[in-house]
This record gives C-alpha cells, sequence and structure tokens, in this order.
C-alpha cells in the first residue's frame, strides 16, 4: 500500500456520499465524552454544563454530545462547491485522475493495490468502486501513524490540517500549539508543516469538501495523542459508517 490509496479510498467515500446527498454544513457528529474531558473544557464551557458532568463524574456515567460542523473560517472560500451530484462517470480513471491531480497510471495502480488487499470491490448493481470503510477506518486507527508517519516541520504557509482543520475547530484544546498546515503557497494560514498523505493532496482537496475533512482528521490521528485520536475517529466513523 502507498499513501496515495489512502487519499484514492477517501475520494471514493466522499463521491459515494455526495451522491447521497450529504453536505458538510449541515452534519452534527455525536461523541462520548467523559468527565474528566469535560473538565478541560472550563474555560470555555457554561457553569450549568460543568454543573451537570460534575453530577456524572459521580455515577461514573458518560454522555453523547453534539459536534456541529465549523464555519467561519477565512479558507473555506478556497474550496469549491458544487451542487451537482457524481455519476458513474466521476469514478471513472479519469475522472478520479483530473480530481486528485494523479496520473492515470498512478490511479488504476492504486485501485488495483487496494482491490487486491480487499479494500475495493465493485458494487454490481452500478458497477462503483466501493470501500470497504469499516477496515479502512481500522487500518487509520490503528496503523496510519506507524505506516505513514507525520512530524512537525518549520513554519510555512499553508491550509490548516488536524486539530487546526475547521471540523474540528473548538473539539481539543491545542494548549497554545502552533496551527499544523500542509504546505501550500496560496494558503492564508501560517503554521507548522505536516506533510500530507501525498503531494497533491493540498490541490484536491480545494475540489472537494469532504474530502479535505477526512484527510484532516486522519491527520489528527497520525500526529496527535490519545485525545485527538478517539475525537477523530468518532468522527470519521460516525459520518463514513
Amino acid at each position: 500500500m502507498k499513501s496515495q490509496d489512502i487519499v484514492l479510498l477517501f475520494k471514493l467515500i466522499s463521491l459515494d456520499l455526495q451522491a447521497k446527498g450529504e453536505r458538510l454544513k449541515k452534519r452534527e457528529f455525536t461523541v462520548i465524552r467523559d468527565h474528566e474531558e469535560a473538565m478541560l473544557l472550563a474555560p470555555t464551557e457554561p457553569k450549568a454544563y460543568l454543573d451537570h458532568f460534575l453530577d456524572l463524574r459521580l455515577t461514573g456515567n458518560v454522555e453523547k454530545i453534539k459536534l456541529s460542523a465549523a464555519e467561519g473560517w477565512e479558507g473555506w472560500e478556497d474550496i469549491e462547491d458544487s451542487d451537482s451530484a457524481p455519476n458513474i462517470e466521476s469514478y471513472s480513471v479519469r475522472a478520479l485522475s483530473a480530481s486528485l491531480a494523479l496520473s492515470k497510471s498512478e490511479v488504476s495502480n492504486s485501485m488495483n493495490r487496494c482491490r487486491e488487499i480487499g479494500l475495493v470491490y465493485t458494487d454490481l448493481p452500478s458497477g462503483k468502486p466501493m470501500v470497504r470503510n469499516g477496515a479502512l477506518l481500522d487500518f487509520v486507527k490503528y496503523a496510519i501513524r506507524y505506516v505513514f508517519p507525520a512530524k512537525p516541520g518549520p513554519i510555512v504557509r499553508g491550509i490548516p490540517t488536524a486539530f487546526a482543520a475547521p471540523i474540528m475547530a473548538g473539539k481539543i484544546m491545542s494548549g497554545g500549539e502552533l496551527m499544523p498546515v500542509w504546505p501550500d503557497a496560496y494558503g492564508k494560514n501560517k503554521g507548522q508543516e505536516v506533510l500530507p498523505l501525498f503531494k497533491t493532496v493540498p490541490g484536491a482537496v480545494k475540489k472537494d469538501e469532504l474530502l479535505y475533512h477526512f484527510l484532516a482528521l486522519v491527520d489528527a490521528i497520525r500526529i496527535g495523542g490519545p485525545r485527538e485520536t478517539k475525537v477523530a475517529d468518532a468522527m470519521l466513523r460516525e459520518w463514513i459508517l
């Protein structure tokens, strides 16, 4: 498996969700937060909310909370927004090559590798390549940081990723850490460089809003600690499964 295979797999998932009418800004997420995590929100959450979690601490319970998609990030205009749903042509090697800035041979080879290891299969009624979502998310949760590791580098201009991405805004407290970004000459933010899974990711995510957020959540798992991994994995699973 190569890193571009992961990008391709999440692109296929994005196309499938878009075909079903999935919209980012109308999406909400539910994750489990225990009382210790709730206490970390003390500077930002109302007292009544925290008092409620004090009661939960006494009983040892946990509660589901809603995580709404972030809005208001100054880089939203960089991402194209299309109302047209993907069709069967969107899954062709030609279309995937154009949308991911990969050569046709790279797309074809990547698809073949994913089929060989069982992460992609053909949906017989439609003929579309489909991803085994659960298997992919298990790989991302348990292995991505070891197979495709990433470390923050020098300060560069780029696109926010991981806990700095709009999808995770307000979900994780960064503790004053510098913003992780994918290097991009046209980026509007400065932060620590985090190399994306593949070099064409910064251009590809500008054409696909869902792909951007999926890969940013993957980066939260690649470079984050246990809390970042827990939240990012929960959001990916609720969205995709």
